[in-house]
């Protein structure tokens, strides 16, 4: 994707659990206090990532915000999950993964009452449970469960944090690390709940705390890389069952029919953006996501989506002749881009390459071809960024000034959008730093046109792959 210049319930275990595999007691399953979480190995899962990799995010945190308290809040649901699923806040997820509608994290590195992390969960409600299911509540077995010192309830949210950040803390100029908008951006309820401190709590000084955690969140630990690489394995199923379907005279939301359903099939809990399905002169488009054209007969079609698995999201972009066969101007487009994208890819060196130094490395080679559209450079009309991070976000938190890190996760996506010649071409891919490199998370997906061509003839011969 193109990077421009009440319900509770704890993280799934997969988009549909079939067992609970838990190290706690047998009471609490029956009484429904424990949603999706299970123990591989002996080690407790939340979301599919070890609790103990959670824990070590708060005390990192906590390392670098020990002068303070943090304080986070969790997104509401409120609408009984009739109008879209829920889906927590990123950085409350990344800290405790929990999915929890209505929770608070806080986190006291000098201790509150010898708790350090305090989670705070909505008292269950047997009512809301015949609708929603039962849940998970305030307890001190959901604390050893989850990993947390205290777990209490909501209710009790703002007395704790009045306490913790009370009148010494204050004269010493301590700070309350939260989400800080500041007086910009949308009204949210991360910016409703800063907004009212500031009222309401005099002299209390107040620290953006999403720095740190972007910082944090850019590198990807193992059991990240996992999931994205899931994701990554799902998205592909979306964009070859295209591959063997698509034809002139069908629908673009006939395909993104197709990705939707390998998206469901595979364990996927969302699209992790619009799926953009772009035929003809809506292959020019970069953001279109409509999807309403007929295809036609020699249309190119951008395909760019990504599968949201454990709320980490690929994006990953093809684009497929309708009739199976580029013509020779598609082709040589094609093939320009395609090149571009290795050219910026072979030219990583690791521990120096900026994001800005791979966008100038591809632009200066289409700027180089020798194809023009009149008189202009192929580069006129590449028109949006090389790539972007990749993570809990489509286009995830990360600095793109500084050398791209072992561990971080992006994407190298050079496009050509001619809309004179409704010719549209962007090609998409995965990628993971590692100290000796590059490594393609998405390299079983095809992107060379010989072979795009051979696998869409063998589909309309019947042969099976």
């Amino acid at each position: 994707m193109p990077f421009p210049p009440f319900a509770r319930r704890i993280r799934p275990f997969a988009c549909v659990v079939c067992a609970l595999v838990l190290f706690h007691t047998l009471s609490l399953l029956s009484a429904g206090l424990i949603g999706n979480a299970a123990e591989r190995n002996g080690s407790l899962q939340l979301g599919n990532q070890p609790l103990n990799e959670y824990k070590a995010r708060r005390q990192k945190l906590m390392n670098q915000t020990k002068d303070g308290v943090v304080a986070l809040i969790g997104d509401l649901e409120e609408s009984n999950g009739i109008d879209r699923k829920f889906r927590q806040n990123d950085n409350f997820l990344y800290l405790t993964g929990v999915d929890t509608p209505g929770s608070y994290l806080l986190l006291v590195p000098e201790g509150y009452q010898t708790a350090r992390e305090i989670l705070f969960l909505p008292a269950r409600d047997p009512q809301q449970e015949r609708w929603t299911g039962p849940q998970i509540g305030p307890s001190e077995e959901t604390a050893k469960l989850l990993g947390f010192d205290k777990v209490l309830a909501t209710t009790e949210f703002s007395r704790v944090l009045n306490e913790v950040t009370n009148s010494e803390f204050r004269s010493k100029g301590k700070p309350l690390y939260t989400v800080d908008y500041g007086q910009a951006g949308s009204r949210t309820r991360e910016r409703e709940f800063t907004d009212n401190l500031r009222k309401s709590a005099t002299g209390l000084k107040l620290m953006d705390v999403r720095p740190l955690l972007a910082e944090m969140r850019k590198v990807k630990s193992a059991s990240e890389i996992a999931l994205l690489q899931k994701a990554v394995d799902i998205s592909n199923e979306g964009q070859m069952d295209v591959l063997r379907n698509i034809a002139p005279g069908k629908y673009e939301y006939e395909m993104e029919a197709l990705v939707l359903a390998a998206f469901y099939r595979n364990g996927a809990e969302r699209p992790g953006y619009p799926c953009i399905v772009g035929s003809g002169i809506y292959s020019t488009v970069l953001h279109y996501n409509k999807n309403k054209k007929q295809i036609e007969d020699g249309d190119t079609v951008v395909v760019d989506v990504g599968a949201e698995f454990s709320q980490y999201t690929a994006d990953l972009t093809r684009t497929f002749p309708a009739n199976g066969k580029f013509t020779p101007r598609q082709r040589e487009i094609y093939q320009l881009v395609l090149d571009a994208q290795e050219a910026a890819a072979k030219g990583f060196k690791p521990g120096e390459s900026t994001m800005a130094d791979l966008n100038y490395i591809a632009r200066d080679f289409i700027h180089n071809s020798p194809l023009r559209s009149g008189e202009l450079t192929m580069d006129t009309f590449f028109i949006h960024g090389l790539g972007h991070f990749i993570g809990m976000n489509v286009h995830d938190v990360g600095d793109y000034s500084q050398p791209l890190p072992v561990g971080a996760v992006f994407t190298i996506e050079p496009g050509i959008y001619i809309p004179s010649e409704k010719i549209g071409v962007r090609i998409e891919d995965n990628y993971l730093v590692t100290e000796k490199g590059l490594e393609k998370l998405s390299k079983n997906l095809p992107s060379r046109p010989e072979e795009i061509e051979r696998l869409m003839a063998e589909a309309r011969r019947g042969k099976k792959f």
